[in-house]
């Protein structure tokens, strides 16, 4: 049993953290979340507390007994805070509590979009200076599970996109679909970085070609797109956590402490 949150693991990035969430919803039957923030420099008092409240930091087989007792089973997913320099993190620290009830005391959503259409489950990334909501988590077409590109950020990467093919800016161009080809491909985000794919090739054929079907020939950007994954992301079998220090949140508060 886990209950030092100096012990509390860390995730080796966004895409860990979003596949974990993933995992927890699909397949562990986890249905109600909250979002969170703390002072990062109170990261680790903050834990501790949430814990004291909602035992987030048991382990594996203390989660079972607490189902088997049709008690609310928590887990506490933290932001890769990590990843970023120990020296210079944000101010705050975003934390994803999924809980399989809801949780005494706190608003908690379910996360089935049926129950509250304009409250779907958001992930937040750390843009322009500040914590956004950037993922939702729906299901797609099929009726599965996955992560979707926030619907204003989406709309953005396209207007980018699309307005630097307009203006011929091929440097800037390739510079951006090279970032999108970084986000964490699930098939939601997949799908959509595929259609920005689609309109830049039919305003590309359409500008410059006189042929809307966006025949190729050799633009710019071609090989960043050809560099993208051929396929979505599968969270089976991906590894979540980091091999090299900071692998815990202790290592990474002394990391922080000496760096100060």
């Amino acid at each position: 049993m886990t209950r030092d949150p100096a012990d509390y693991p860390l995730l080796r990035g966004q895409t860990a953290l979003l596949a974990q969430a993933l995992r927890l919803v699909s397949r562990d039957g986890y249905r109600y979340w909250q979002v969170q923030t703390a002072p990062t420099d109170r990261i680790l008092a903050a834990v501790r507390r949430i814990d004291e409240l909602h035992a987030v930091l048991l382990d594996r087989a203390a989660r079972a007994v607490r189902r088997r007792a049709r008690l609310p089973v928590a887990q506490l997913l933290l932001a890769p805070v990590s990843v970023m320099p120990p020296e210079n993190p944000p101010p705050t620290w975003p934390m994803l509590i999924v809980a399989t009830a809801p949780l005494p005391g706190e608003e908690m959503r379910r996360v089935d979009l049926s129950a509250n259409p304009r409250a779907p489950l958001y992930w937040v990334a750390w843009r322009e200076g500040e914590w956004k909501p950037t993922y939702v988590l729906k299901r797609d077409q099929r009726g599965r599970w996955t992560w979707f590109l926030e619907p204003s950020f989406h709309r953005a990467l396209l207007e980018e996109a699309l307005a630097y093919a307009a203006e011929g800016d091929w440097r800037r161009l390739v510079l951006h679909m090279r970032t999108l080809g970084h986000l964490p491909m699930f098939s939601g985000v997949w799908s959509q970085i595929q259609e920005i794919r689609k309109r830049v090739q039919q305003y590309w054929g359409d500008r410059h070609l006189r042929d809307p079907s966006g025949q190729w020939k050799a633009p710019p950007w071609r090989k960043v797109v050809e560099e993208w994954p051929k396929a979505p992301l599968s969270p089976v079998g991906m590894r979540l956590y980091p091999e090299e220090p900071p692998r815990t949140l202790g290592e990474w508060w002394e990391m922080h402490r000496r760096s100060s």
